[in-house]
């Protein structure tokens, strides 16, 4: 993911002449971060079960991905599939939150790296799924695509500087507060 951000922002940002295709990079942004995070959340839950549901919805949200990739214009913004993911984000972050609360043997969540990376796709998909799915309404309304842009930029700084942070955390270092052995 974050070579291919590098290679967006780098080519299509810097050119002008490449602006046009910013839409379809954007779709197909959203058709990487869906299959990259969903294997991000297909590891770090336990559950079997909620993994073979999480794994149907990954082959059926995918391929409905690549066919609005495939069929919608290329200058349209992808608001309905932005939506879906965001919709589906929020279910897999909050089964790993429950899933986590339930774990006695790990008292502090944020003492491990994927407990950050849960809370940085929870902000990023909060605060942009309204803005995504009202997208391709009010694309032409008078200021949005300023507020739509602000706002992006904004929890996509945010979220990339959590991904810094869950980097930054080292499980090993993590203290187990709850052991087996008699005190």
């Amino acid at each position: 993911m974050v070579l291919y951000s590098i290679l967006v922002n780098t080519t299509l940002f810097s050119n002008e002449d490449l602006w046009k295709y910013l839409p379809a990079a954007g779709r197909l942004s959203t058709i990487v971060e869906f299959i990259l995070f969903s294997a991000v959340f297909f590891r770090i839950i336990q559950s079997k079960t909620f993994k073979k549901g999480m794994l149907y919805l990954t082959i059926v949200v995918g391929a409905y991905l690549v066919y609005s990739f495939i069929t919608s214009s290329s200058g349209s913004i992808d608001s309905v599939p932005s939506g879906l993911t965001a919709l589906i984000f929020f279910i897999y972050c909050i089964y790993y939150l429950f899933e986590k609360v339930k774990d006695i043997s790990s008292p502090f969540l944020y003492d491990f790296p994927e407990f950050w990376i849960v809370v940085s796709i929870i902000i990023y998909a909060a605060g942009t799924f309204f803005p995504f799915i009202n997208a391709q309404t009010y694309l032409h309304s008078p200021g949005f695509k300023d507020d739509y842009e602000l706002i992006h930029s904004t929890l996509y700084i945010i979220r990339n500087l959590l991904f810094c942070v869950a980097m930054l955390v080292n499980p090993k270092s993590s203290k187990t507060y709850y052991s087996s052995k008699p005190g």
